[in-house]
């Protein structure tokens, strides 16, 4: 019986873990409507945007900074409710990067930071 316990507990640490390292790995994938913005910070990047509607259509705009000299880069992704996904990144500690962007007849896009 105790080894019952043991096993159930040490499930529970990995899954605790494991959740951890999902949620330091990027911000978490909502959809935001203009007007927004946000400004999130990840060990290792740091990135703000803003979500702003004229006419119909939505346009995203900001920077993505790489913040940490481990080989990777930080990148945002935008994926609107129809149209093509597209990334920005910088890489290298102290590299920022500007991106502006416009996707017609809509007002909402999903807007992630994460390393890659």
């Amino acid at each position: 019986m105790l080894g019952i316990a043991k096993a159930m507990a040490s499930a529970a640490v990995s899954c605790v873990l494991a959740a951890g390292l999902v949620v330091a790995a990027g911000t978490p994938a909502s959809a935001d409507r203009c007007p927004s913005s946000r400004s999130p910070k990840i060990d290792g990047a740091h990135a703000q945007w803003t979500l702003a509607c004229d006419m119909g259509d939505v346009k995203i705009y900001g920077w993505v900074d790489d913040t940490r000299r481990d080989g990777k880069c930080a990148v945002v992704r935008i994926r609107p409710a129809a149209g093509e996904t597209r990334e920005f990144q910088a890489c290298g500690s102290g590299t920022r990067e500007t991106f502006s962007v416009t996707y017609d007849d809509q007002n909402v896009a999903e807007v992630t930071l994460r390393l890659r």
